[in-house]
């Protein structure tokens, strides 16, 4: 079985159009599945343009990704191009609610309109923020074949014109070959028959985890088979990715330098000092004069350290009381034993960022599978199931699909890292062939829907070198 992401299909909605799909324009698109119970997914917005029951009236389903910003679809702002500034139409946002017919939660007009440049995705300001609402967070990781995601919106249903509760289902992530570099299709999982109406267009895609809500994507277009109203039996829909704009996002709504080193407070109250573009939070004054600051910060709108990411980058640098000095890499601190190893490395004359001793003592110490790393030598490494796997010269790295910077750390722990990837560790070479690793040797796994059965369609797979893998024993079937 062989996992290669070329060829992906061009032009997608047009041939859908063409065979007769409803895009996710005029009206937009509801997820025919259960009703929402009052509490849950409150970031999913519902947004009135125009005027209801009029001509010029629809409405969309969003998500809130700021306190004072939705995400939905450019399409649900008429079939012309989308400019910058105010909507066409009047337009209303409520967030924070199941049912709409409770004053749960925040109704706000929107003032501005942020569009992307080439995808159908627009960002609204409404002008009342929706404070003590958590923004859902955008998915760091692509969707994968298999993978579960949740569909939410206030569309119409099996039997609802106009609804007054939202509805959410499951939804599964359709075949690679299926997949454009920004839209992938979806099918009703759980109910089996769900699926995206009218009103539904703009609604969030989102994976389920433990740490909370990633917004995947956003409801694209659909058949809309058991929609009221319709007569389409084609079940299925496309969502539009949202996981790759994250820097979109933040440079659309975070419209000011954020500084590494520098304390800033939100409006609600949460201070944090920047520590590699990453929020670091202070549990209180005590402890922000224990980290070394005054207590002096600059001012930001609420939700803005829920735009930055959640881990400083790769290469920065940080200590904290009592504690050594660390660099960051692929989310993990690597502890520096001595001055010359920080010299070696080439951090010499960088200075720490000081973050809370609380916080460092909870940062993992192996970076995340994919994590580009080298030695001050110049060996090249990618980690994988807690282990290093050595790259044998330049043209492997190449050949594996890893370009840019990598992060160096001391030879002293790279030493001590294992050479072998931990049970379970999914793995793939260049040529596209997937594996997991089981007592040290390579298990074959023969198609996709193995690995779905297998439970490992949400699992980090991480490319190795082809001679890596060729040289691992084969695991016993």
């Amino acid at each position: 079985m062989r996992f290669v992401k070329v060829g992906w299909r061009a032009g997608l909605s047009l041939v859908l159009v063409a065979a007769g799909l409803t895009s996710s324009g005029l009206p937009a698109q509801s997820a025919v599945g259960v009703t929402a119970a009052d509490g849950t997914y409150r970031f999913v917005a519902k947004l009135t343009i125009g005027d209801p029951g009029q001509a010029d009236g629809t409405s969309c389903s969003g998500a809130l990704v700021a306190p004072q910003w939705v995400i939905t679809a450019k399409s649900c702002f008429g079939s012309s191009s989308v400019t910058a500034g105010p909507p066409p139409r009047s337009t209303t946002a409520t967030v924070g609610r199941a049912s709409l017919s409770t004053s749960a939660g925040t109704v706000s007009a929107v003032d501005r309109l942020v569009p992307h440049p080439d995808r159908n995705v627009v960002l609204a300001r409404m002008v009342t923020p929706a404070d003590g609402i958590t923004p859902i967070r955008l998915a760091p990781a692509e969707p994968r074949y298999g993978q579960v995601l949740r569909v939410a919106g206030y569309g119409r249903t099996a039997t609802e014109w106009v609804p007054d509760r939202m509805h959410t289902a499951q939804f599964t992530v359709g075949w690679w070959a299926d997949q454009t570099a920004t839209t992938f299709d979806v099918k009703g999982r759980v109910p089996a028959n769900a699926s995206i109406c009218k009103g539904d267009g703009g609604g969030p895609a989102f994976r389920e985890l433990e740490s909370g809500p990633q917004l995947v994507a956003i409801n694209g277009s659909s058949w809309q088979a058991g929609c009221i109203g319709e007569t389409q039996t084609r079940q299925g829909a496309v969502e539009i990715r949202v996981d790759d704009l994250a820097d979109w996002v933040r440079r659309s709504i975070v419209d000011f330098p954020i500084a590494d080193g520098s304390l800033y407070r939100e409006a609600a109250g949460a201070i944090s000092v920047i520590a590699g573009g990453s929020p670091i939070w202070f549990d209180d004054i005590a402890e922000i004069r224990a980290t070394g600051y005054t207590t002096s910060w600059t001012d930001v709108p609420n939700g803005t350290f829920g735009l930055l990411p959640t881990a400083p980058r790769n290469g920065t640098v940080v200590s904290a009381p009592q504690h050594g000095i660390y660099v960051i890499a692929g989310g993990a601190r690597i502890w520096f034993s001595t001055p010359q190893e920080i010299v070696d490395t080439g951090y010499g004359g960088v200075s720490p960022t000081m973050v809370p001793t609380r916080y460092l003592d909870t940062v993992p110490t192996t970076p995340r599978d994919g994590t580009l790393v080298s030695d001050p030598q110049g060996n090249v490494y990618v980690f994988a199931g807690g282990a290093k796997i050595w790259f044998s010269h330049p043209q492997e790295v190449t050949d594996t699909g890893y370009g840019g910077p990598r992060t160096v750390l001391p030879t002293r722990h790279l030493a001590g890292v294992s050479d072998v990837p931990r049970d379970g560790t999914m793995v793939s070479n260049p040529q596209g062939d997937v594996y997991l690793i089981v007592g040290g040797a390579k298990k074959y796994f023969h198609s996709w829907n193995e690995i779905v059965a297998g439970g490992y369609a949400d699992a980090p797979l991480t490319v190795l070198p082809a001679r890596y893998l060729a040289g691992l024993p084969t695991a016993a079937s």
